[in-house]
C-alpha cells in the first residue's frame, strides 16, 4: 500500500505541474464559485492534500526552514483576520464581512497549500529532474495552443474561428482578447505572470547555465532554449506591460552580472591605474545608454502597436495634469487609485491590518478625489456588487497583514533569494538553474506584485518552493555525505 500511494502522489504531484497554465478551469470555477481564479491545479492539490499530508504530518515528516517564516506569515494573517471583527468595518452594499474573510481565508489557505507541499515532494535527484520535466511539458502545451491559436486567426479572413473559442471555452471561463496572447489563462495579463513566475525563470536559467532535463540535446539546442524563446513571443504578444516590464527587469539583472563581468576583464588588460578607471567608466556609461535606447526603442515600438500606449510620449499631460491623468491616459490610472487605496488602509491600520479579504470595504473612503473621476471606478462602485480588489500583492499584504504581515512575507521573499543565490555557487547545473530560476522569478516579481493580488494563484508559491526544496534536497545530500566521510 505505501508504494501504490507513493506512486499515485507522485502522479497527482506531476499532473499538478503539468495543469499549472490552466488559471480558470471551468469545472474547477464551477465547484469553488469563482469566475476567473479557478486553477486546474486545485484539483490535484486537493488529491495530495486527502491522500498524501495526512500521512505525512502523521509520519511526523519535516519541512524546510523557510517554512517557518511562510507559517509566521499565515498566522499573521490569521489574528489579523480575527481582529478585524473587532474593527469598525464599513459597509458595502450586501456584502458581509464574514462571507469575504472565508472567501479570503479560503485563497489564503490555498496559497500556504501550494507552497508547503511544493517545498517537500520533490525531494531527490530524479524528482525534481521529473518535475522540471513536467513544466517543460505544460509550458509546451500552453506555448502551442497559443501559437496554433495564433497562426489560424492570421490566416482566418475574418474574427477568430467559432470551433477554436468552443475548445477554449473547454479550458477557461474567458475567450480570447483580439490579437494578444492568453493561452489558457483568464486574461492575457495571467498568462503573462504565469510565464514571468515559474516558465520564463526555468527556460532563461536552463540556457544561461546550459541546462536541460530532458535526456538530450538536438544540434547543441536544449528543450528549454527553444521554449524560452517561443515563451519571449507569447510575452510579447500579450502587450502586457507589467509582464514586459517585469521580464526585462530579470533579463537584466543577468545582463548586469555579464556586464560587470567583461568589465572587469577588459579593463584588468589595462595597464595604468587612470586608464583602466577611465575605461572601466567608459563601458559602463556605454553599456547604460545601450540599455536606456533599447528600452527606449521597446516602448516607441510598444507605442506603435497597444493603443493603451499611444501617448506614452506626451509628457506634457504628466507636467500639467499629474500623474493620475497620465496613468489614465495610459490605460492604468484605475489600478493606480486602487493602489493608493490600499495603501491609505494600510496607513488607518499599519500594525496588523484589516484582515484577509476586508480592504475592499475600505475602498470607497480611501480611494483618491481624482479617482471618481474614472468610468471604471465609477462604474465598480455604483454598478456591481462585488467589493473592489486591490490589484496589488504590494499593497494588499500591507493593507490586510499590516506590517507585521509584510514583514514576515518580505523575509520570506529575501530569505528564498539567499537561498537561491547560494545554489548558484554549486556545482551541479540542475541546482544552479534552480536557484537562477528563483532569482529571476523574485526580480519578475518586483513589478508583477503591481499586476496580481490573488493568493490563490499558485505560480508565485510554486518557484519558492521549488527552491526551498532544491536547497533542502542539497543540504540532506550535503550531510549524509559529511556523515559518510565522519564530518559535519
Amino acid at each position: 500500500m505505501a508504494k501504490w500511494l507513493e506512486r499515485l502522489t507522485w502522479i497527482f504531484w506531476l499532473a499538478l505541474v503539468v495543469s499549472l497554465p490552466f488559471t480558470s478551469l471551468p469545472l474547477v470555477a464551477k465547484l469553488i464559485h469563482s469566475s476567473s481564479v479557478a486553477p486546474a491545479a486545485l484539483i490535484f492539490l486537493g488529491l495530495l492534500c486527502v491522500t498524501w499530508l495526512p500521512v505525512y504530518l502523521w509520519k511526523k515528516g519535516t519541512f524546510p526552514t523557510q517554512v517557518k517564516i511562510a507559517l509566521a506569515f499565515f498566522l499573521t494573517g490569521l489574528i489579523a483576520t480575527g481582529i478585524s471583527f473587532f474593527l469598525e468595518t464599513p459597509s458595502f452594499k450586501d456584502e458581509t464581512l464574514l462571507s469575504n474573510v472565508v472567501s479570503g481565508l479560503v485563497t489564503f489557505c490555498i496559497g500556504i497549500l501550494f507552497y508547503l507541499i511544493t517545498t517537500v515532494l520533490p525531494h531527490d535527484n530524479q524528482k525534481i529532474r521529473q518535475t522540471l520535466q513536467a513544466i517543460n511539458w505544460g509550458g509546451a502545451i500552453m506555448l502551442g495552443w497559443d501559437v496554433l491559436v495564433s497562426a489560424i486567426t492570421f490566416l482566418s479572413p475574418g474574427d477568430t474561428p467559432t470551433y477554436l473559442r468552443v475548445v477554449q471555452h473547454l479550458f477557461t471561463t474567458t475567450t480570447f482578447f483580439g490579437i494578444r496572447s492568453v493561452g489558457f489563462a483568464a486574461e492575457p495579463s495571467w498568462l503573462a505572470h504565469i510565464l514571468n513566475m515559474v516558465y520564463l525563470p526555468y527556460w532563461l536559467g536552463a540556457t544561461i547555465s546550459n541546462y536541460t532535463a530532458a535526456r538530450k540535446k538536438i544540434w547543441k539546442i536544449s528543450l528549454e532554449n527553444v521554449l524560452l524563446v517561443v515563451g519571449f513571443g507569447v510575452l510579447f504578444k500579450t502587450l502586457s506591460r507589467a509582464g514586459l516590464g517585469a521580464f526585462i527587469l530579470a533579463l537584466g539583472f543577468f545582463f548586469v552580472q555579464l556586464n560587470v563581468w567583461v568589465v572587469k576583464k577588459i579593463s584588468q588588460k589595462v595597464g595604468s591605474k587612470t586608464a583602466r578607471g577611465l575605461v572601466t567608466t567608459g563601458l559602463i556609461l556605454g553599456l547604460l545608454a545601450l540599455y536606456v535606447g533599447g528600452a527606449t526603442g521597446m516602448v516607441y515600438v510598444l507605442s506603435k502597436i497597444d493603443p493603451r500606449m499611444e501617448q506614452v510620449f506626451s509628457l506634457n499631460i504628466l507636467t500639467q495634469s499629474g500623474f493620475t491623468k497620465y496613468a489614465d491616459t495610459l490605460q492604468f490610472g484605475e489600478r493606480f487609485t486602487y493602489w493608493q487605496a490600499g495603501w491609505r488602509t494600510f496607513n488607518q491600520h499599519p500594525l496588523i491590518g484589516v484582515g484577509i479579504g476586508n480592504a475592499g470595504f475600505y475602498f470607497t473612503q480611501n480611494l483618491p478625489d481624482n479617482a471618481w473621476n474614472l468610468a471604471e471606478v465609477r462604474q465598480l462602485i455604483y454598478h456591481t456588487s462585488g467589493l473592489m480588489n486591490v490589484k496589488s500583492m504590494w499593497s494588499r499584504i500591507l493593507a490586510e497583514t499590516g506590517i507585521v504581515g509584510f514583514s514576515f512575507f518580505l523575509l520570506l521573499l529575501v530569505v528564498t533569494g539567499i537561498t537561491a543565490f547560494k545554489l548558484t555557487q554549486s556545482a551541479n547545473r540542475m541546482k544552479v538553474t534552480v536557484g537562477r530560476m528563483g532569482i529571476c522569478m523574485l526580480m519578475a516579481f518586483i513589478i508583477e506584485g503591481f499586476s496580481v493580488d490573488s493568493f490563490a494563484l499558485p505560480y508565485l508559491w510554486f518557484t519558492l518552493g521549488l527552491v526551498a526544496a532544491v536547497w533542502r534536497w542539497s543540504s540532506q545530500t550535503q550531510t549524509r555525505q559529511g556523515e559518510t566521510n565522519g564530518s559535519f
